[in-house]
Order: C-alpha cells, then sequence, then structure tokens
C-alpha cells in the first residue's frame, strides 16, 4: 500500500510534535506557527476532517451502488417497450424515434470503467471515470422521459402488463431521478470535506504539510550532526492533488 497520501502526511507532522515535546526546553521556536499548541490544534484538525471525509464517502458509495442498481434496470425494460409498441400497431417511424432513444439509454461505454485500486487508498479511481456515448444518469433520464412523453401520445400503447405502463413507467423515472439526485448531493458533502482537508493540509505556508516542512528547517539549525535533526531529517511530505 502507497505511503504516500493525507493520512501520511499526518503521521509524520504527528511524530514531529511528539519528538518537540520529548526535546523539552531545547524546542524553543520563535515562530507562533511551530508552537507546541499550534501544532496539536492542526494534529486534532486534521484527524477530525480525515474521519469525515470516510463518514462522508460511505453514503456517497451506497447512493452510487443504488443508482446503479436502478439504472441497470433500463436496458433490458427498453426493448421490451419497443416490443410492446410492435404489438399495439403503432406507426414505424414512431417505433423508428423511440429506438433512437433506446440506443442512447443502453449504449455501451467505449472504454470499461476503472475501478477502485487500493493500493491507492486516497483516490478512488472509479469516481474518475468519463461517461460516453450519452450514458451518463442525466442523460439516460432525459432520454427515458422523451420515450415515455411519445408513448403517452400514442392512443394506442395500452400495454396489460404492469410494468410497461406509462403510470409506472412514470414512477421509475421519479426513482432514477431521486437516486441520481442522491448521488449529486452526497458528492457534494464529500467533496466539501474533501476541501476543507485539503486547505488545512496544503495551505502554502500555513498548511500542515508546510508547518511540517518549516519544522524540519528549524531543527536543522541545531546542526545537521544533531540527535534531533537525525530523528527527523528523513521526514518526507507530500503534496497531493486534489481528490
Amino acid at each position: 500500500m502507497s505511503e504516500q497520501g493525507h493520512a501520511k502526511n499526518l503521521e509524520l507532522f504527528k511524530k514531529e510534535h511528539h519528538f518537540a515535546v520529548s526535546w523539552g526546553a531545547k524546542y524553543a521556536p520563535t515562530n507562533e506557527l511551530l508552537a507546541l499548541n499550534a501544532m496539536l490544534a492542526q494534529i486534532t484538525a486534521g484527524e477530525n476532517i480525515l474521519s469525515e471525509i470516510i463518514a462522508s464517502r460511505t453514503p456517497y458509495r451506497n447512493a452510487t451502488a443504488a443508482a446503479q442498481d436502478a439504472f441497470e434496470r433500463l436496458g433490458p425494460l427498453m426493448p421490451r417497450i419497443i416490443n410492446a409498441m410492435k404489438g399495439a400497431g403503432i406507426e414505424a417511424s414512431v417505433i423508428e424515434d423511440t429506438k433512437t432513444y433506446t440506443r442512447k439509454i443502453s449504449g455501451q461505454r467505449k472504454t470499461k470503467k476503472p475501478k477502485d485500486d487500493p493500493n491507492s487508498p486516497d483516490f478512488d479511481e472509479s469516481e474518475k471515470a468519463n461517461s460516453a456515448a450519452q450514458m451518463s444518469r442525466a442523460n439516460r433520464i432525459e432520454n427515458f422521459e422523451a420515450v415515455i412523453s411519445a408513448l403517452e401520445a400514442q392512443a394506442a400503447y395500452k400495454p396489460n402488463e404492469d410494468d410497461l405502463k406509462i403510470i409506472t413507467l412514470r414512477e421509475f423515472l421519479t426513482e432514477l431521478r431521486q437516486k441520481n439526485e442522491a448521488v449529486q448531493d452526497t458528492f457534494i458533502t464529500l467533496s466539501n470535506k474533501r476541501a476543507e482537508r485539503d486547505a488545512l493540509f496544503y495551505t502554502p505556508g500555513t498548511g500542515i504539510v508546510a508547518v511540517g516542512n518549516l519544522f524540519k528547517r528549524y531543527v536543522e539549525s541545531f546542526g545537521r550532526n544533531s540527535a534531533e535533526w537525525k530523528q527527523i531529517k528523513d521526514f518526507e511530505f507530500v503534496r497531493i492533488g486534489r481528490r
């Protein structure tokens, strides 16, 4: 598992604080950012935000899984609607128009959606997958609604199967919208927490990574042969791009 991550940066920062405490009176920086209580406050804030991100990620992933399950039902449904239209004797031109929407709803991705890599715990690769062939959920909802509207204009479309009836299709459309909105809402929460984390960890000059490197420069002033410098000289903080 990769050692480079937000949690790793926080772990190194905590080690710096612990070492500073152990050095006693010798640790006497004039920069307020390096004061023990200031570092401790950043540690507490860092632990809190990382925990909040984990808590926010769970409902987002649950909402995404629920949406995927619902939208997977669209693919098998569309051919049945087409066949019901044919059986009702609806004009071929109308059926052909509906097939156009069906292709947009049921199209295949050009590339396989990447899976989350457990070796990069700070980043979910699957969240970066781009939709193709109008396969985004919003577009599929729009195209499905167009199909329903077309069916509503056909007096001959009166299937006996409950799941093919227009009222049921409308209910399914509402379900798809609600599940898609749940994904969007939970992602906004997760994204906001990530923005808080990035500000806390990576703000130039005052973030945890900046202060961690500032700590190293201060301890280096003890001399490169000092025991203190040798204890922390290999600490390497890494600035991580937005996740």
